[in-house]
C-alpha cells in the first residue's frame, strides 16, 4: 500500500489535466435545444468518426448518448487486491455515469442538456497513462472532444468504497482527499462538472464567477488554501482547477453526511448545486439501469 502522503500528491497532480483550455463547444440557447432534437438520431448511430480513434487495445468502449466511455485490460496498480482487472474499472466508470445522469434511477436522464454537453465536449478513457495520452490528443485533434481519464497505474481504485467512514473538521487546502478514496469517483465528477461548465453560465469557474468568488471568500478568510498545491505544480494549478476541485470536496462532504462542518462559502456552492436542474447530489456504484449501449 502507498503511503497516504503520496496518494495526495499524485491525486493532486490531477490539476494539471483541469486548467481552462476553452474545450466548450459554444451555442445559443435556441441552438442547444435545436441540437438536442437533432441528437436524437445520431444518438442511435453513435458517433463514427470519434469511434475510429479508438485503438483496438481499448477493448472496453460504452456510450451513453454519444458520451463515451473506454478503457484497457490494464490492471489497476493499486486496488483491494491485485486481481482487478481494468475492466472493472470501466464497469465502475460506467455506473457512476449512469448514475449521475439519473439520479433519481427512474431509467431516464435527468438533464438532457448535460447529457449533450458530456457528447458535445468530452469522452472519458481509464488505462495507463503511458496508453492513454496519444489517444486522448488523438480525439481532441480529429474530434474536438477533451479527454477526462482515470490513470489507472497512478491512481487508485477502490470499487468498495461508499464515500463515508471518514471524519473531519473542515476542508483545509485543495490536496484535501480522504484515506482509501477511490479515485474515479473524483474524475467522473470532474467531467460532470466541466460538462456543466459547457452548458450553464453559473458554473463557470474563472476568478469574476460566483463560484470562483465564493472560493476566494474562504482563502481570504484564511479558511482555505490552494498555494500549497501551486507550488507542488510550479506555479501551474490554474483557478478554474482549482475552483473545480473544490466544488468536488463540498460535494463528497456533502456526500459523507458532514456538511455541517462546511463553511459559509461552501454552504452557498452546495445550494448551487441542490438548485441547478438534475444535479447529483448523491451517486450509487453499484448502479445498474442499462442507460449505456456496448460498442466493443
Amino acid at each position: 500500500m502507498m503511503r497516504i502522503q503520496f496518494i495526495i500528491l499524485l491525486l493532486a497532480l490531477l490539476g494539471g489535466m483541469f486548467s481552462c483550455r476553452g474545450f466548450c463547444h459554444s451555442a445559443s440557447a435556441q441552438e442547444r435545444q435545436q441540437r438536442l432534437g437533432d441528437d436524437d438520431a445520431s444518438e442511435q448511430s453513435g458517433n463514427p468518426k470519434l469511434e475510429s480513434c479508438i485503438p483496438e487495445r481499448f477493448n472496453h468502449v460504452y456510450r451513453i448518448g454519444n458520451f463515451y466511455i473506454m478503457g484497457t485490460d490494464e490492471r489497476p496498480r493499486e486496488s483491494d487486491r491485485e486481481t482487478r482487472q481494468g475492466e472493472e474499472v470501466v464497469l465502475q466508470a460506467v455506473r457512476l455515469f449512469g448514475s449521475f445522469l439519473d439520479s433519481d434511477e427512474d431509467g431516464k436522464v435527468d438533464d438532457p442538456e448535460l447529457l449533450q454537453s458530456l457528447g458535445e465536449n468530452f469522452a472519458f478513457a481509464v488505462g495507463s497513462d503511458r496508453r492513454l495520452r496519444p489517444v486522448e490528443e488523438l480525439i481532441e485533434r480529429r474530434t474536438g472532444r477533451y479527454v477526462i481519464s482515470m490513470k489507472t497505474d497512478i491512481w487508485p481504485f477502490f470499487p468498495e468504497w461508499e464515500g463515508r467512514g471518514f471524519q473531519l473538521n473542515g476542508i483545509e487546502d485543495s490536496m484535501w482527499r480522504p484515506d482509501s478514496m477511490n479515485a474515479l469517483w473524483e474524475e467522473c465528477f470532474h467531467t460532470i462538472t466541466e460538462a456543466y461548465r459547457c452548458c450553464h453560465e453559473e458554473w463557470d469557474f474563472g476568478k469574476k464567477s460566483q463560484l470562483g468568488r465564493l472560493m476566494a471568500k474562504d482563502i481570504a478568510a484564511g479558511d482555505y488554501d490552494i498555494e500549497k498545491q501551486n507550488k507542488i505544480e510550479g506555479g501551474d494549478y490554474d483557478w478554474a482547477t482549482a475552483v473545480n476541485e473544490y466544488v468536488h470536496q463540498i460535494w463528497l462532504v456533502n456526500q459523507s453526511g458532514q456538511s455541517t462542518v462546511l463553511t459559509k462559502p461552501q454552504k452557498q456552492v452546495l445550494k448551487l448545486m441542490q438548485s441547478t436542474r438534475g444535479f447529483p447530489m448523491k451517486v450509487n456504484q453499484n448502479y445498474l439501469l442499462d442507460i449505456a449501449i456496448r460498442v466493443r
